[in-house]
């Protein structure tokens, strides 16, 4: 291979990046008392949790608590489908199942665990929110509909095609938010490559002269998606044209892939990932679209199979935001295997369409390399 001028990165990378701000699906059931709030979300939820959505309940600004009592509002609500939190002067949570979580978390935080948070509250409720309008009431009191984080975004009126029209807002509102997430890539280079016996991230993707490595090759096709949102997990050289990428440290505790998605997942904590390996160097652009078409809300990530045996393929997948905790627990159970998440309810194992599957085939060794570029030379392939 031809000398390149690049970068060298053995321990920590210097270039900071700013955070991108996210819009989380967190949305108020707003109105006066009397207006049928709680009876509203009571009924919506089990419609949400059929679609396999999670959701979260916060019933802002309570008084005069009364919990676990049959027929109050908590009990309603969590009968219905619903974990609930109750925030005012006091303060009650009520959940399915041990989340591991302690009460007291801000509403981002909650929609971090949470497919839908939403919010059942007054005109004052600091969320985007839906108005439920009072028989004598024309419009929200003092709002105007707008777009901003406090905004009404739609006013219903009571009557019995309530239900159905604030649902039907409610699941194109959601979709619209879930797709807002930001999009990054993160490629993991710096392996041993041991049985190759060089980088494999600076391989050639031809040989010749002209040819772009491994590395580059990945980048261009990911770039017209996601533009230059493309991180680089591990140690190691790059061509000087990718330098100006973000190089994330490894995490001291954990080794092999975990480490690169963890680090990417503490760097930007809500953002949507792409977990790239550098050793698939037939990944193609309908591969990566077909993945990331996949994204829809309350499902968490998408790990494919090659084959009906149920073998997921991890180093080329999609993570929401919310896998976070689920590859952290991984961490701590002292496992290193990455594919044990497809286990969990919210990962999705879709069989990959036979056109795509190439995309999928990793590389080790010479051998492997040689046979492979012959096959693309049989097919007429660069």
């Amino acid at each position: 291979m031809k000398a390149m001028k690049g970068q060298d990165f053995k321990k920590k990378s210097s270039q900071v990046f700013a955070r991108p701000a996210t819009r989380q699906p967190i949305l108020g059931i707003c109105g006066l008392s009397g207006t049928g709030k709680t009876t509203l979300i009571e009924v919506l939820l089990p419609e949400l949790v059929q679609r396999g959505l999670r959701v979260a309940v916060v019933k802002h600004d309570c008084r005069d608590l009364v919990v676990d009592v049959p027929g109050k509002d908590s009990d309603r609500l969590y009968r219905a489908g619903a974990d609930v939190f109750l925030l005012g002067s006091e303060e009650f949570v009520r959940l399915h199942g041990d989340t591991g979580s302690s009460f007291g978390f801000q509403l981002d935080q909650l929609a971090r665990q949470y497919d839908l948070v939403l919010v059942e509250g007054h005109g004052q409720t600091p969320v985007p929110k839906v108005w439920l309008l009072a028989d004598d009431e024309t419009g929200p009191p003092g709002m105007d509909a707008g777009a901003d984080g406090n905004a009404v975004l739609k006013v219903f009126s009571r009557g019995e095609a309530r239900t159905v029209q604030v649902l039907d807002f409610l699941l194109h509102w959601l979709q619209e938010i879930w797709l807002q997430a930001p999009l990054w890539a993160c490629v993991l280079i710096g392996g041993r490559s041991s049985r190759m016996g060089r980088p494999k991230h600076l391989l050639e993707k031809e040989a010749s002269s002209t040819a772009t490595t491994w590395l580059e090759h990945t980048v261009a096709l990911l770039q017209p998606l996601i533009g230059d949102n493309i991180a680089l997990s591990g140690a190691g050289f790059v061509p000087e044209c990718l330098a100006h990428l973000p190089r994330l440290p490894d995490i001291p505790e954990a080794r092999g892939p975990l480490t690169g998605i963890l680090a990417a997942m503490r760097w930007q904590p809500v953002v949507s990932w792409l977990l790239i390996a550098c050793d698939m160097p037939d990944i193609n652009t309908e591969a990566l679209t077909w993945l990331l078409s996949r994204r829809q809300p309350g499902c968490w990530g998408t790990v494919p199979c090659l084959h009906e045996d149920g073998y997921v393929e991890p180093l080329l997948a999609h993570y929401d935001y919310r896998c976070a905790p689920l590859f952290e627990q991984l961490l701590a159970s002292g496992s290193l295997r990455i594919g044990q998440i497809a286990r969990q309810s919210k990962i999705e194992t879709p069989l990959i369409p036979l056109p795509l599957r190439s995309s999928w085939h990793n590389i080790n060794t010479p051998q492997e390399l040689a046979r492979s570029r012959e096959a693309r030379a049989e097919a007429g392939l660069r």
